[in-house]
C-alpha cells in the first residue's frame, strides 16, 4: 500500500498518523508524509510579503521536526517513509500530490463536532475527501477509543459496486482476531415509498440478508468477528450514524457513489452525510486505478 499522510504539524494530524500506523497492513507499506505551507494571495503589491522568507523558514523547520515524529510511528523493513514540503492551496496540493505518487490512501485529520464543523468538517479534510481520486481516511481525533479493546469497524453495504469496492479494500489486510466488523444494510422506511410503489419489506429484508451473507463470507477469514445488520429508517445516512453511536464504532468504511462533476461535489448524499455526522473516523473507499502517465 502507498499512503500519503497530510500533516499541518498539529496534534490532531499526529494522532491521525498514529491511528493509521496502528492499523494492520499486508505487504510493503510506502508512507509519504506531506506538509503544505499555505501561501496567502498577495493583494498588497508585495509590501506585506517582507516577512515571508522568515515565515517559510520557520514553518519548514517545524515541518521537518514533525516528520521525524511521525516517521518514528512506523517501524520495520516493510515501511518506507519520505517527506515532502509544498507551498500553496492545502486541499488542492494534497489531492494533486496523492495523484502524482499514485497513492492508494490519503490519511488526514478532521475537526471535532462543533456546530460549524458538523457542516464544514474542516474545509481541508472535506475538500480532500470529496476531490481525491483515491481512498481517504478522515480521522476524527476526538472520537478515538480511550481504552484498549478490539477495533470496531462498520462497513455500509448495499451490494452496489462502490460498497463492494469498500469490502474488497478492507479484506486486503489481515485485521486479525482483535477486530470486530459490523456490516450494515439499510432499507428505506416504507413510509417514504409506500404511496408511490408497492414495497415488500420482508422480501427486501431477505435480499439484504443474502447480500450481507456474501460479504460476511468474504471478510470472516481475516477478522475476529463479523456481524450483519439489516436496518430500516427514513434517512439511510442517519440510520448509519445512529448505529455508529450505539455500537461505539471506531471507524466506518463506505464507498463513494460516482466520479461525475456533480457527484464529486456531493460525494453521494449518504456518504457525505455520514462523513459530517458520524461520531467516528470515516474511510471513503475508492477503486484504485494505476496512473501510467
Amino acid at each position: 500500500m502507498k499512503a500519503l499522510i497530510a500533516t499541518d504539524g498539529s496534534q490532531n494530524a499526529y494522532e491521525a498518523a498514529k491511528l493509521f500506523a496502528n492499523l494492520p497492513h499486508t505487504g510493503p507499506l510506502d508512507v509519504h508524509v506531506l506538509t503544505v505551507i499555505y501561501m496567502p494571495p498577495d493583494d498588497s503589491g508585495g509590501m506585506a510579503y517582507a516577512w515571508l522568507p522568515e515565515f517559510i523558514q520557520a514553518e519548514e523547520a517545524r515541518a521537518k521536526e514533525n516528520f521525524v515524529k511521525i516517521a518514528s510511528l512506523f517501524q520495520g523493513e516493510e515501511v518506507v517513509t519520505s517527506h515532502l514540503i509544498c507551498h500553496g492551496h492545502v486541499g488542492h496540493t494534497i489531492t494533486e500530490e496523492a495523484r502524482k505518487i499514485n497513492a492508494d490512501l490519503i490519511v488526514i485529520g478532521a475537526q471535532g463536532h462543533s456546530a460549524i464543523s458538523r457542516v464544514l468538517l474542516g474545509s481541508t479534510s472535506d475538500f480532500v475527501a470529496t476531490q481525491a481520486s483515491c481512498s481517504v481516511l478522515a480521522v476524527r481525533v476526538d472520537k478515538l477509543p480511550q481504552t484498549v479493546r478490539p477495533l470496531r469497524v462498520a462497513i455500509a453495504y448495499d451490494g452496489s459496486e462502490p460498497s463492494r469496492v469498500a469490502v474488497d479494500e478492507f479484506a486486503k489486510s489481515s485485521w486479525g482476531p482483535k477486530c470486530e466488523v459490523h456490516l450494515v444494510h439499510v432499507l428505506p422506511h416504507a413510509s417514504l415509498f409506500s404511496r408511490a410503489v408497492s414495497v415488500d419489506l420482508e422480501a427486501a429484508s431477505q435480499r439484504g440478508k443474502e447480500l450481507l451473507a456474501g460479504a460476511v463470507k468474504q471478510l470472516e477469514p481475516g477478522v475476529g468477528k463479523v456481524t450483519s445488520h439489516v436496518l430500516e429508517g427514513d434517512s439511510i445516512g442517519q440510520v448509519i450514524s445512529d448505529f455508529i453511536g450505539r455500537h461505539e464504532i471506531d471507524f466506518v468504511m463506505m464507498g463513494e457513489t460516482g466520479r461525475s462533476a456533480l457527484s464529486k461535489f456531493f460525494l453521494g448524499s449518504v456518504t457525505r452525510f455520514v462523513l459530517h455526522h458520524a461520531d467516528c473516523s470515516v474511510w471513503v473507499s475508492r477503486e484504485h486505478h494505476t496512473d501510467n502517465a
